[in-house]
């Protein structure tokens, strides 16, 4: 197995797929997991943009019993050095997407490798989804609707250093345009600055108290609110009739975008009603043009810490490893969202590779743990579809 999953992120890697150009990988593993002896399909999601979904079929051939998440582009090179020929040094492996998130793939596939090997018969089928579009739009994982996929259970391979993630924060991308009168810097009584109104407008949305979840056996996450971008004015000298700010605000499990808007827009009506400005409140992000994502959002997602799905992972894991994992809830967001909230699959993220190394110009994953997350995926594979004539 060592060599196997070294040799297949090595492969992985020396594929370009940076987000809107995924069409190379997704034929390579159409190929990968047809070869293989899985039912195999590509799923067109735009011209030449293709989920993959692969399908180790078990006896009861309608039933998925687990279902591996993982997306197959990557952020740009930008200034990593031999992105995408990958080097093996010091027991790791460098390369773009080694971490985000080629490594988890190939456990996956050196996972169901060692499944196929053992010949031993699956009661239920196991599959796996490689999405596109996870770097941006998330057209992939909106796309599963649409795919009918049903499963049990479901894991999210995306980095986690080997700890078990049961749920994530959601996302909201606020953006504020506040419009007011352009005038003289030397008379600025006769303007409307709109860039003053938009700094009282995030002194305010940023003093806010906001919410706490408790979640259970793990701790209390609170949700958050960044102020990233503020742009506003074209010369000292005149006063700016318009300020754009873009917020990113984290959700806890029970918000949704659509209350944080209209919270927003209740909390700064008073600007509008007392100072003469004009302030328009949207969801919108720099890299988002897609308007069906604008309107779904992406929505904090939790999993049960009694679920099946988490006891399977950490008891596989004990079994593979040693030790029980480190369960946690993430401040980031990941697609789990989609399995939970859209498809109703109790999801957990669990996957190899130090998550602090993505999008960054040392992105590599230690090789050690792409074995033992292939180890852990095929003991959840057994634990949970193997078929031990019991119905």
């Amino acid at each position: 197995m060592n060599v196997n999953v070294i040799e297949e992120i090595k492969k992985l890697i020396a594929i370009p797929s940076v987000t809107g150009e995924e069409a190379r990988i997704g034929k390579y593993l159409y190929e990968r997991f047809t070869n293989m002896g899985c039912d195999t399909r590509l799923i067109e999601v735009e011209k030449e943009r293709f989920n993959i979904f692969a399908v180790l079929p078990g006896r009861k051939k309608d039933d998925l019993g687990l279902l591996f998440h993982g997306h197959i582009d990557t952020i740009p090179a930008y200034n990593m050095k031999s992105p995408f020929t990958p080097i093996v040094k010091n027991n790791h492996i460098w390369g773009r997407g080694s971490v985000d998130q080629k490594g988890g793939i190939a456990s996956v596939i050196s996972a169901f490798e060692e499944i196929i090997s053992s010949k031993k018969p699956l009661k239920y089928g196991v599959g796996f989804i490689g999405v596109v579009d996870e770097e941006s739009e998330h057209r992939g994982s909106m796309n599963l609707n649409d795919t009918g996929i049903k499963a049990k259970y479901a894991v999210v391979t995306e980095p986690t250093g080997l700890k078990l993630g049961i749920g994530c924060k959601g996302t909201a991308p606020i953006k504020i345009i506040v419009r007011g009168k352009t005038g003289h810097g030397c008379r600025p009584w006769l303007g409307v600055n709109a860039v003053e109104y938009g700094m009282k407008i995030a002194s305010e949305l940023l003093g806010e108290d906001l919410p706490i979840y408790k979640v259970k056996d793990i701790d209390e996450v609170k949700a958050t609110l960044n102020l990233g971008i503020i742009k506003g004015g074209v010369a000292y000298n005149i006063v700016p009739d318009e300020c754009i700010l873009w917020f990113d605000r984290r959700l806890v499990p029970g918000e949704n975008q659509f209350q944080i808007l209209d919270r927003i827009k209740e909390k700064i009506k008073k600007f509008e009603d007392c100072y003469n400005v004009l302030v328009v409140v949207e969801i919108a992000r720099p890299d988002w043009n897609w308007p069906p994502i604008k309107k779904r959002g992406l929505k904090p997602a939790l999993t049960d810490m009694d679920a099946e799905i988490v006891q399977v992972i950490k008891a596989s894991h004990r079994e593979m490893i040693g030790d029980n994992p480190i369960l946690f809830f993430t401040d980031g967001y990941n697609e789990m969202d989609f399995l939970i909230n859209d498809l109703g699959i109790p999801t957990v993220q669990y996957g190899p590779g130090d998550s602090g190394l993505c999008h960054t110009d040392e992105e590599n994953i230690e090789i050690n743990q792409l074995i033992k997350a292939s180890l852990v995926y095929k003991t959840a594979i057994k634990n949970l579809c193997e078929d031990y004539n019991e119905d």
